[in-house]
């Protein structure tokens, strides 16, 4: 059996507090490696000062150490599988790395409860049977009917691939609980890299047949879920990953994980966390990789990556002594909306708002998908909807009531200090001609926008999921019922009529619940 890390003893009496600096360690920690390494090549041992500070996370007496275990074990073996089979991994692959997991472990769980693999048959049944549904949603995602459609979103919001499975679950005849964990290994849990729409308008494309590619669709969502690894190695394959023996990664995954996996449904861990948790991995090679080092070798790109996450950290720690957050989840909503204010200063600043770059990126997507009618990646607009909602939720923290929150996010001040007080931020002279510099700071901004998970921020938030998930193992933390107030959606306002990120009670029989954190 392979070893399992040990724990060291937990100093925090409060787990709020614990989640809270393992969060942003963790997230100071990403910062320090990309400003450390932005000038070399990525190798996969830049990632050790990460990996370290995930073997420090600790367990509180009030959690349970098996569904942390799903996290923690996962993120561990991640890294030593990796480092034991390639050097660096290629820009193009880094893509994959935190999809691999959750397909693995669906088949673990699929051996361990037969009746969750009854269901996921019945689920399948009901892909083939939903041509209708299928067909259309194909065919709304190839025109672009949605506009702008984040596909990977942990929300049913309208085109993503999470929504597309709620409709079809909507027909399923299964139990809540197995409902949950397919919503579950769908959103927050990544389930395969594979885009809603991509099958259809790649084979639309070759034979112009519209019911041979919405067949083509269907024969992909159902093996998504009959097989789900052989399906991911399969489209990793197909997109030509090569980093590293990716067939040696699956088995040695699946090796070292079955007794956490198996651990954790013993102790009776609700079945949708178990596949979820485990796939939280991004940060090592996606994150921390070459993508973020090219983007911050520009210093104006580094000072705000550095400048927003320290306006993170600060409110968050402010919160914290205000007593605002009462449980390890809350601590996401200061974080996130912290760091959204920050970029959304920025903005400020150079005299734009949120609905100029959501007016522009529109434009450009209607004109995106005229002229590329067939190629163009599914995925594409993903983080493009993530920038948007972040400024624009920042943007609301920033505004005077009514319209806003006053510079303050769930009762706690802002604090800008670390934006304010950046030398080169407040000299932009630096990279433009003297006077004139009136779109350097936003133009450093906009080069996050194909990738602003660090702005996001995303190490804090999945920490303080795990943590939160670990004090309510039996309760399921997925699939959330939200509205994400969209910024597109202002844009776009008869969007919301497709949306269903605030109503699952079709898909699950009643409401799930969730702490907003706005």
């Amino acid at each position: 059996m392979p070893e399992i890390h040990e724990y060291g003893e937990c100093q925090y009496a409060d787990v709020v507090e614990k989640t809270m600096n393992e969060g942003l360690a963790a997230q100071e920690t990403c910062v320090d490696i990309v400003r450390e390494h932005r000038y070399e090549p990525f190798l996969w041992k830049h990632c050790e000062p990460f990996y370290n500070r995930i073997k420090e996370v600790t367990v509180h007496p009030d959690q349970s150490k098996e569904t942390m275990n799903l996290w923690r074990e996962s993120y561990l073996n991640h890294y030593e599988i990796i480092d034991s089979l390639c050097k660096t991994v290629n820009p193009a692959d880094t893509a994959f790395l935190e999809w691999m997991q959750t397909p693995i472990v669906l088949d673990m769980c699929y051996k361990l409860d037969r009746d969750f693999k009854d269901a996921i048959d019945e689920f399948c049944r009901t892909i083939r049977e939903s041509e209708d549904l299928i067909g259309i949603e194909a065919m709304r995602l190839h025109s672009g009917f949605y506009g702008i459609v984040s596909s990977k979103d942990f929300a049913a919001v309208p085109g993503s691939n999470f929504a597309i499975d709620v409709m079809i679950l909507d027909r399923t005849p299964i139990d809540r609980k197995y409902k949950e964990a397919i919503m579950a290994a769908k959103s927050w849990g990544l389930n395969t890299i594979y885009v809603f729409g991509d099958r259809f308008t790649r084979t639309l494309q070759r034979c112009r047949n519209v019911q041979t590619a919405i067949e083509q669709e269907q024969r992909y969502l159902e093996w998504i879920w009959a097989q789900p690894s052989m399906f991911m190695k399969k489209i990793m394959g197909t997109l030509g990953f090569t980093s590293f023996n990716r067939h040696k990664y699956f088995e040695l995954y699946e090796k070292r994980m079955t007794p956490i996996v198996k651990e954790a449904y013993d102790a009776d861990v609700h079945i949708s966390n178990i596949p979820m948790l485990p796939t939280h991995v991004g940060d090592m090679g996606h994150h921390l990789g070459d993508s973020y080092y090219n983007i911050c070798k520009d210093d104006m790109c580094m000072n705000i990556l550095d400048a927003v996450t320290q306006v993170g950290v600060r409110t968050t720690r402010r919160g914290y002594a205000m007593g605002v957050p009462k449980a390890p989840f809350s601590l996401t909503g200061i974080t996130t909306g912290a760091q959204g204010a920050a970029m959304a200063e920025i903005l400020n600043w150079d005299g734009f708002t949120a609905n100029m770059f959501v007016d522009m990126m529109e434009h450009r997507f209607n004109n995106w998908v005229l002229t590329h009618p067939y190629d163009r990646p599914m995925v594409a607009e993903l983080h493009i909807n993530d920038w948007l909602d972040f400024v624009a939720k920042g943007e609301r923290m920033l505004r005077d009531p009514p319209k806003g929150y006053g510079g303050k996010v769930m009762g706690v001040p802002i604090d800008l200090w670390p934006l304010r007080n950046n030398t080169l931020l407040n000299d932009p002279q630096w990279y433009g001609y003297p006077y004139c510099s009136i779109t350097a700071r936003t133009g450093a901004l906009f080069r996050f926008i194909d990738q602003p998970c660090m702005l996001a921020p995303e190490a804090p938030s999945i920490n303080a999921l795990v943590n939160h998930t670990s004090l309510n193992p039996d309760k399921a933390m997925a699939p959330i019922q939200l509205c994400k107030r969209c910024a597109t959606s202002d844009w776009l306002p008869a969007k919301c009529r497709w949306c269903r990120a605030n109503d699952l009670k079709l898909a699950v029989g009643s409401e799930t619940r969730i702490e907003p954190g706005e």
